[in-house]
């Protein structure tokens, strides 16, 4: 490492670490300023009364909440990683709930109070307090991640469920929301509600602090100041919250925009690519996966492009890719990546389709099928050949910031790509651990005893004809 990337890299640490200083004292500062203000209340607590301004503040947190829940779901699902699934559920429900205390805000859409709009800041952080408090001990139950991928759209609708039942209740003034507002606000069912949604949070910020105290890192240490001041709008909730529009009332709708845009911060400054990795679980960056791996590459190809101009070729490739990516995809296969006129895709990667085997080998028989139609219009186009096994693999977190990889490696994958070596060309060649997989009325013809390099024993295969 040069002089000057080794400046670079020790200045980059040191905004790091002056930026998670900074998240720690706004965590530690506020919670200071929320207990003079509830002391000197009468001095320091003066009321102001705006609509529209809160409105459109809680309005917009509401929905950056949400927003921000979201990417992190879509992270967790492209990873397959439970703690950051179950984190982005806990900002979805908090900015979700937020947008419904702000849609209901008198004097802007309702010309009236509702108790249910009054108090869904404080029932959206507790329901948020159950994913958060999931998210934080995940990792002692590790054979809970999968289960909550495979269920991470159920776990999604329960939100937005959850989201538009109060909306209905409130709105219907069902009890125990029928209530007056002013009672609903310092009833003692809200009280208990602040105090053990306080309590989660407390002990899931103690948690994440326990995790990542070893290897400290911004967005951990965003997330457990997140967690902090969520706890503490709590106790403010069960304090203050009769008293609207006080600067009290304000704060701890203050501290829980201060969650967030800590949060948002944190996220910001991760790279872009990878941006919830400091969170994943260890089972994500290393785990022992069974998989299906599908290997293909085009008969002739070096030739062909040899022949015809560069564009194309290109034009041909895209052609083949533009059939192959949304195929595999529809079938649950996940396109790991082209390599030239080579496609390579992994079922199972998350953990979450027991049925893999017969998922890779049918999307193999569909990839043929298509491509025979192509090569009836493009006679002279090269044809396909097609190798799917499967087994255990590793997966592995390999890289850093710039470039972060999870290929899957072990002799599952090598073989794969030995059997798509060996296919006829037009067909479908599978390994045997595949074959065990597929159901009965399965049509192949046993390829056995072959000969591939870098192994020292024969394999057995299967062409595969066809699927019931």
């Amino acid at each position: 490492m040069g002089t000057g990337e080794a400046t670079h890299r020790f200045r980059e640490d040191r905004l790091r670490s002056g930026a998670v200083t900074l998240a720690g004292a706004v965590a530690v500062a506020l919670p200071l300023v929320g207990l003079v203000s509830l002391l000197l209340r009468s001095q320091l607590d003066p009321h102001f009364e705006n609509y529209r301004v809160h409105f459109v503040v809680f309005g917009i947190v509401g929905a950056v909440a949400f927003v921000l829940g979201y990417a992190a779901g879509e992270a967790a699902n492209r990873r397959g990683d439970a703690r950051v699934l179950l984190l982005s559920l806990a900002f979805m429900a908090t900015g979700g709930f937020m947008g419904l205390h702000a849609f209901g805000t008198q004097g802007v859409l309702y010309t009236g109070t509702y108790a249910g709009f009054q108090i869904a800041i404080p029932a959206g952080l507790l329901l948020a307090a159950v994913f958060a408090a999931g998210s934080a001990f995940i990792d002692l139950r590790p054979d809970l991640a999968p289960f909550l991928i495979r269920h991470r759209t159920d776990l999604r609708a329960i939100v937005l469920g959850a989201m538009g039942l109060w909306l209905v209740w409130t709105v219907a003034k069902l009890p125990p929301l029928d209530a007056n507002s002013s009672e609903a606000a310092r009833g003692s069912l809200l009280t208990v509600m602040a105090i053990v949604g306080a309590v989660v949070y407390a002990v899931s910020a103690a948690r994440y602090w326990f995790l990542f105290r070893c290897r400290p890192n911004l967005l951990a240490g965003a997330v457990v100041a997140c967690f902090v001041l969520l706890a503490e709008a709590l106790v403010g909730v069960a304090a203050t919250g009769e008293r609207k529009w006080h600067a009290s009332w304000w704060e701890w709708h203050g501290l829980i925009v201060t969650a967030y845009l800590i949060i948002g911060f944190a996220a910001r400054r991760e790279w872009r690519e990878e941006r919830f990795r400091h969170l994943y679980l260890p089972t994500t960056r290393e785990r022992q996966q069974e998989i299906s791996i599908l290997f293909s590459d085009l008969e002739g190809w070096t030739g062909f492009s040899e022949r015809r101009q560069p564009g194309e070729v290109a034009g041909v490739l895209n052609t083949y890719w533009g059939i192959a990516a949304p195929l595999l995809t529809r079938l649950g296969g996940e396109v790991e990546k082209f390599i030239g006129d080579g496609v390579v895709a992994l079922f199972n990667r998350r953990g979450d389709q027991p049925d893999h085997a017969v998922r890779a080998s049918r999307a193999a028989l569909e990839l043929q099928r298509e491509f025979a139609g192509l090569a009836e219009e493009h006679p002279d186009w090269p044809r396909m050949r097609v190798g799917v096994n499967s087994g255990e693999a590793v997966v592995r977190e390999i890289g850093a910031e710039g470039h972060v990889a999870y290929p899957l490696v072990g002799d599952t994958v090598n073989t794969g790509a030995r059997l798509e070596g060996l296919a006829p060309v037009g067909g479908v060649l599978i390994g045997s651990e595949t074959y065990d997989q597929l159901p009965d009325g399965t049509v192949v013809e046993p390829k056995p005893g072959l000969r591939v390099k870098g192994k020292d024993a024969a394999i057995d295969a299967y062409l595969l004809v066809a699927l019931p």
